[in-house]
């Protein structure tokens, strides 16, 4: 604990040094409209991230006909964006090597940003600031009020409500290219190919005209984590509510034992998922989709995929479930170990007859 607080402070000396090397004045706000921008969007950090801001990517890029957005990924959530029409280029950044920081920082100076945004909405972080130096843009763009602001010469207020979205959060970003975030379409959007709904239809079709349950497994951490005899307990459950219900169950390649176990236990297909946009074409074509906190869940509010997700302590305020029909279970304790599965059907129960409702794929 005390090597934590350490870190913690470490960390905030050496952005508020940073911070004062960044310093910069406040002026008067581009016009977007003048000439051709080209902007850089910095999300190079979870996948869950990268889809909760694709609404708000696609609003900013056009909102101008002048501005040209590219984005700046990690290699976890790249992929998202490889069918997105309103992104440029996506820029690959992994921070936890040192070629990537010379190799990125050569590409943003020879793209000659004219303006870069700061995806960190809650906290400055230290990584995003060196980028934002690095990048050369001649714009700053930021949310304001968060200790950092002389690093920015475009600041937007935050959305303030206490129960505010992770999407309305950076959603507030919009404001300083003239898009009102009261108004704007924030819903995450994740665009798919052909092919990728073809294979994903292919796993289904076995089983037309049966519900399409998708079962996830995969959580990310230890801490959620669910037991698999409560996944086949839930399973059960739906199956003696309907007798017309297929189950696909999906894991990460690490958690395909677990996910061949919940599918056995519970009368389902295992389906392997090589990468995460067949996961995504998978929650796109299905009916219903249970999983814990992860990005299986911001896909669901994507696509519109009636869901319940699970989620632990002080997660669900921020992290729910975005404009989708389901539900968004928060477990009052730092992990999911003890929550049951009659908490779940619960949640199940009080969504399935509406989202069952659906006359057509």
């Amino acid at each position: 604990m005390r090597l934590k607080r350490l870190e913690r402070w470490w960390r905030t000396v050496w952005i508020r040094t940073l911070v004062r090397l960044m310093r910069r004045r406040g002026g008067a706000r581009p016009a977007w409209d003048a000439r051709a921008h080209r902007i850089l969007f910095l999300r190079h950090d979870r996948a869950g991230d990268m889809i909760l801001s694709t609404g708000v990517m696609r609003s900013i890029a056009r909102s101008h006909p002048t501005i040209t957005l590219d984005v700046l990924a990690s290699p976890a959530n790249a992929s998202i964006l490889l069918s997105a029409d309103f992104v440029g280029q996506v820029v690959v950044f992994d921070k936890r090597t040192l070629k990537s920081y010379l190799a990125t920082i050569r590409t943003l100076r020879r793209a000659r940003y004219d303006a870069v945004i700061d995806c960190m909405v809650t906290a400055p972080s230290l990584t995003t600031l060196l980028l934002i130096l690095a990048s050369g843009a001649r714009h700053r763009v930021g949310i304001g009020g968060r200790g950092n602001d002389a690093a920015f010469d475009v600041t937007v207020p935050p959305d303030a409500r206490a129960e505010a979205h992770m999407v309305d959060l950076i959603g507030a970003l919009a404001a300083a290219f003239g898009v009102d975030p009261a108004t704007m379409d924030k819903r995450p959007v994740l665009d798919l190919t052909v092919e990728e709904r073809e294979r994903a239809e292919s796993v289904w079709r076995t089983s037309d005209p049966a519900r399409r349950v998708l079962i996830n497994v995969s959580a990310g951490t230890v801490a959620r984590r669910w037991a698999v005899d409560r996944y086949v307990a839930v399973m059960d459950h739906i199956r003696r509510r309907d007798a017309n219900v297929s189950f696909r169950v999906i894991a990460a390649p690490a958690e395909r034992a677990r996910g061949e176990q919940v599918a056995r236990g519970g009368g389902g297909v295992f389906v392997e998922t090589p990468s995460i946009r067949d996961a995504f074409a998978l929650v796109a074509a299905a009916d219903f989709v249970f999983t814990p906190d992860t990005s299986i869940a911001h896909a669901a509010s994507a696509f519109g995929t009636p869901c319940v997700a699970m989620y632990v302590r002080g997660s669900a305020e921020r992290w729910r479930l975005y404009q989708v029909r389901g539900e968004s279970v928060e477990h009052p304790e730092p992990t999911l170990d003890t929550l049951t599965a009659q908490r779940m059907i619960r949640a199940v129960d009080a969504v399935w007859d509406d989202t069952m409702l659906r006359s057509a794929r």
